[in-house]
């Protein structure tokens, strides 16, 4: 393991805190390789800095450590005092290392003996770390927690560190680690979007005290940075020409340096040109203002009003552009890659919804050459046929499930050689239809890429390779999730039904079994819209979080969640329709599909049987653009004005995003699962689209706050 750099330190400092880990004797030997050094230093963790515990001498390349002391747990090896040392887990045996001094700058540093330490390299191993899943694995292992605290504590959400703490063991959930990452996240909490910035009185570089509330703009950038953070230095030149750009508009900058130098922070701010205002406690990583705002990590930013309200949060790069441009030029930019002019469907018309035939691919495996592969096989795929041109082009026929339809057209398939070569693709769709899904591409079937185009060049080898029109989630991966999403919080499945092929249909519930207050969250009938499944995934965490605001409305209310209604469409690699051709989003009128007749006496039994109230109900969908399709706000409603104000707070929330509202139930027919709820159950009713192309973080970012203020709103109720 190489030395980490120096920027990264705060993410891994820890006070002493209760050491729960056993006193345990620890036996480490070791040998220092192209190095003449005399000593190695043993550090732990210790009131937030590294400390040497213990020193070794080095004789004849060689050198131990016998002590007791709390194992398994992190510590640092070192052949210098005052450096930051290479991480190691020692654990309960004999643990073996290896200093090789490479060159002057670089040590390695690799441990044996000790299974915490394979255990963090199995994680440093993977491409894209699942913290999720790691904990999953190994819940009762200090690894995991201590991987939840440095790696995770500045990426997710309180309320998706706490879910993730409800997956370790007891034990380690009381670990030093998990006890500081509840105390970050109760600052957190208290420096959120929506929040009052904290007050922050410090010197600026001729030791002076300058109040932040003296230096309010109309919007202003309470920015952390240091001197010695490259990241840091990287992001200043955007910063300055932001600033150049809208100062003039009201745009200030208070900076705060975590530098512990003077004559360096002066350097870096005369070097980057940082023309506004700066303070410094030079307390490098003791700054007491960086923990009153919970910054574990530089660089970190907050966005606030006149007012001191915080409305963002590390917006850096282009987004911090973005979000100024929003602000300041009345959003003529649109964030997260929405469409300002999106117009959205029409009223929907009656359409037939009895079963008709469908047009059934063939499964297996495809070649026309003997060469490369085409595989079908597995549920979400869809391949209708291949084909090879003179020049070399493999042709991938995409047919739609039937005729007329919808035009999403979805695919899916696997494709490999027998040596690596790569190779040129064509999709080929009917006449009159039009390349939407650009391909996503995946190693493992888990984590895609994207790539341009309907025609597209590709490197295979002998391992499979997915290729999807968005990433291929079925209804295994979709139950699969739901049912662990949080093992803290009892959920309870329900099959209500079967579907035509004979899947089940699931409903899970969850808070109050007493309750007489309830809302439904539906996803996934049209089986290609992805998007929306992500929105509907991280709004439902939300309401199955750790929150404090989260457990109240458990307490208050039934849940409803519906996380797929089509499996079989799903599954069978669809573009719209169920196993029998229909629609399932036109069959809330006449019920002529096993699914929503299911649902339906479902709701009956749930509602009418058990004399609730469905006070709220949202069906998750994707398409050209992010947009809320309502009720006509002239028809009768339970809460008047509540989307509309909802829907508002959402939007006071995300600076610069602008919501596109259209509505489309103006009474008549239920086709349309939300307008059916809303008219049955006089429910507040809306369907919440994401577009094909919304950017993955503005998804998630937007559903978490969605969720947060809907459940405001109605624990209020």
């Amino acid at each position: 393991m190489n030395k980490t750099s120096k920027f990264l330190i705060p993410l891994l400092l820890v006070s002493a805190g209760s050491l729960h880990a056993q006193q345990q004797t620890l036996s480490l030997k070791g040998t220092v390789k192209n190095s003449d050094a005399t000593v190695v230093y043993l550090q732990r963790f210790e009131n937030k800095i590294f400390t040497v515990i213990d020193s070794a001498q080095v004789k004849k390349g060689s050198f131990a450590f016998r002590k007791q002391l709390p194992l398994p747990d992190l510590y640092g090896i070192s052949t210098e005092r005052d450096v930051v040392p290479s991480y190691v887990f020692l654990d309960v045996g004999d643990n073996k290392v290896t200093i090789d001094a490479k060159d002057d700058n670089r040590q390695s540093v690799s441990l044996s003996g000790s299974k915490s330490q394979e255990l963090f390299e199995e994680y440093r191993a993977q491409r894209k770390p699942d913290i999720r899943s790691f904990i999953q694995k190994y819940p009762d292992n200090i690894v995991s927690s201590y991987l939840l605290y440095r790696e995770w504590s500045y990426r997710l959400s309180p309320e998706e560190l706490e879910a993730h703490i409800a997956l370790l063991s007891g034990p380690q959930q009381q670990s030093r680690y998990i006890q500081d990452l509840r105390k970050i996240i109760a600052v957190t909490r208290q420096v959120a979007v929506g929040k009052k910035a904290p007050a922050i009185v410090a010197n600026d570089p001729d030791g002076n005290p300058q109040a932040l509330y003296d230096h309010l703009g109309k919007y202003t950038l309470i920015d952390f940075w240091a001197s010695w953070c490259p990241p840091c230095r990287k992001e200043n030149p955007n910063i300055v020409a932001n600033y150049q750009k809208y100062k003039s508009q009201g745009f200030e900058i208070y900076a705060i340096s975590l530098d512990k130098k003077k004559e360096a922070w002066l350097k870096g701010i005369a070097d980057d040109h940082l023309t506004w205002q700066h303070v410094s406690e030079l307390k490098y990583w003791n700054s007491e203002i960086a923990t009153t705002y919970a910054v574990r990590a530089i660089p970190a930013n907050f966005l606030v009003d006149d007012k001191g309200t915080i409305i963002a949060k590390n917006v850096r790069g282009e987004e911090l552009g973005k979000v100024l441009d929003s602000l300041f030029n009345q959003g003529k930019t649109e964030i997260g890659g929405l469409k300002k002019d999106f117009k959205g469907q029409n009223p929907i018309s009656y359409e037939s919804t009895k079963s008709q035939a469908i047009v059934k691919q063939e499964r297996g495996t495809f070649t026309v050459d003997q060469r490369v592969f085409f595989s079908n096989d597995y549920d979400g795929a869809r391949l209708n046929g291949l084909t090879k041109s003179s020049e070399g082009v493999y042709h991938l026929q995409v047919a739609p499930e039937r005729t007329p339809i919808n035009p999403s057209p979805w695919y899916g398939f696997q494709v490999w050689s027998n040596r690596d070569t790569t190779i040129k693709i064509q999709l080929d769709y009917p006449s009159g239809v039009r390349h939407r899904y650009d391909p996503k591409v995946s190693i493992d079937g888990t984590n895609w890429n994207k790539i341009n185009g309907a025609s597209f060049d590709l490197p295979i080898s002998s391992k499979r390779t997915w290729i999807s029109a968005q990433a291929n989630i079925p209804s295994k991966a979709v139950y699969s999730w739901i049912e662990q999403v949080n093992p803290a919080v009892q959920i309870q499945k329900q099959e209500v039904g079967k579907t035509a092929l004979g899947k089940p249909i699931n409903v899970y519930v969850a808070g109050n079994p007493q309750s007489k207050k309830a809302i439904a969250v539906l996803g996934r009938q049209h089986p290609p819209e992805i998007t929306g499944h992500y929105a509907y995934a991280s709004f439902v965490e939300y309401l199955l979080g750790n929150s404090d605001d989260a457990k109240r409305f458990r307490e208050k209310y039934r849940i409803y969640l519906i996380p797929i209604v089509n499996p079989d469409g799903v599954d069978l690699g669809h573009w719209r329709a169920n196993a029998n051709g229909v629609d399932l989003n036109r069959d809330w009128a006449e019920f002529n599909q096993p699914e929503t007749v299911a649902l339906r006496d479902y709701f009956k039994r749930e509602i009418e049987q058990q004399g609730r109230e469905l006070y709220f109900a949202i069906d998750f969908h994707s398409t050209g653009s992010d947009i809320y399709y309502t009720v006509d706000p002239a028809l009768p409603s339970r809460f008047p004005g509540f989307i509309p104000t909802w829907i508002t707070a959402v939007k006071e929330a995300i600076p610069g995003y602008e919501p596109l509202v259209k509505p489309l139930y103006l009474g008549g027919s239920t086709f349309t699962a939300y307008s059916y709820l809303y008219k049955t159950y006089n429910t507040e009713a809306l369907v919440y689209e994401i577009g094909d192309n919304t950017d993955a973080d503005f998804i998630q970012r937007k559903a978490r706050i969605s969720a947060q203020k809907l459940i405001e709103k109605l624990n209020e109720s």
